[in-house]
């Protein structure tokens, strides 16, 4: 069993809630928190909670920062929320994730992974606070970076790191013992239209009702689904599914038309390996089989 802490931005893009599902399906997963972050973590998570109540999961879950530490022009708010309605769930205050990060990491030392699906600022926030942490987590799996060779048409594109390029800078520059991340050029082969996403997950159950109620804000706004997240959670069970390549990550924070940017530089002693490529049909089975089972 891997102890898995969740660090998400679930209320917006349905592959939070996808992921998260397939975190609770998971047989080899014990999710033993999730923390939310970015505008109305409060809302967030009380998804995250409803979401863990259709199948009866009892998951410490923290409100945290919604603030950035370096500013920028917007405040997301989680449009999927407005489905809480549907939904038996708690409410929540906001409080101070990156403590009860750092709580969970400290009790089981060297055991805990960490995935951060949103922006990093929770993260960032744990490792200048509590700087022991990052020796003390097993592993740290993101879902931030662009590395394509073509340029994106926008920098916000790269939306984990644009939302809060020092977070994302503090991050890359971490030295965590297993430390990889799942990259934007990687996740984008892994598109459907929305029409397939009932193909794929296909499961009747309440959890994935819960799922496509909380995302369908999303699916009718973009008439697509790319699974960036569950492929970060998936690679920590079925690590051949990507490759990955080891080096080290710079981030813009300066310049504002290439805020957040990411750029790389392979290196064997690199503390950071980014996903170079994918095997989308084998994670199409893992995910659909897992949620549907």
């Amino acid at each position: 069993m891997e102890k898995i802490l969740l660090d998400t931005d679930i209320g917006g893009d349905i592959d939070d809630a996808i992921c998260l599902a397939y975190l609770l399906k998971e047989p080899r997963c014990n999710l033993v928190g999730i923390t939310t972050v970015c505008g109305e973590p409060e809302r967030r998570a009380a998804v995250a909670n409803a979401i863990c109540k259709t199948i009866q999961r009892d998951i410490s879950i923290v409100a945290g920062l919604d603030t950035t530490l370096q500013p920028v022009p917007v405040y997301p708010t989680p449009d999927g929320a407005a489905a809480l309605a549907n939904w038996e769930h708690d409410s929540y205050d906001k409080s101070d994730a990156p403590a009860f990060m750092y709580e969970m990491i400290k009790a089981n030392p060297y055991e805990i992974v960490l995935i951060g699906i949103g922006n990093m600022t929770n993260i960032a926030t744990l490792f200048n606070t509590y700087p022991d942490a990052i020796s003390l987590l097993k592993g740290l799996y993101v879902m931030n970076g662009y590395f394509g060779q073509e340029p994106l048409p926008e920098a916000n594109y790269n939306w984990n790191s644009w939302v809060d390029p020092l977070a994302s800078k503090i991050v890359f520059s971490s030295n965590v013992a297993t430390h990889r991340a799942i990259t934007l050029e990687i996740t984008d082969r892994l598109t459907i239209e929305a029409a397939k996403a009932g193909e794929l997950l296909r499961s009747d159950s309440n959890l994935i009702k819960a799922v496509f109620d909380f995302g369908n804000a999303w699916l009718e706004s973009s008439n697509l689904l790319t699974l960036h997240d569950p492929l970060a959670a998936v690679c920590i069970f079925h690590p051949d599914v990507c490759r990955f390549e080891k080096g080290f990550v710079s981030v813009e924070t300066m310049e504002e038309s290439f805020m957040g940017g990411t750029s790389f530089r392979a290196a064997q002693d690199g503390n950071v390996e980014i996903s170079r490529e994918v095997d989308a049909e084998r994670f199409y089975r893992i995910l659909s089989s897992t949620l549907n089972g």
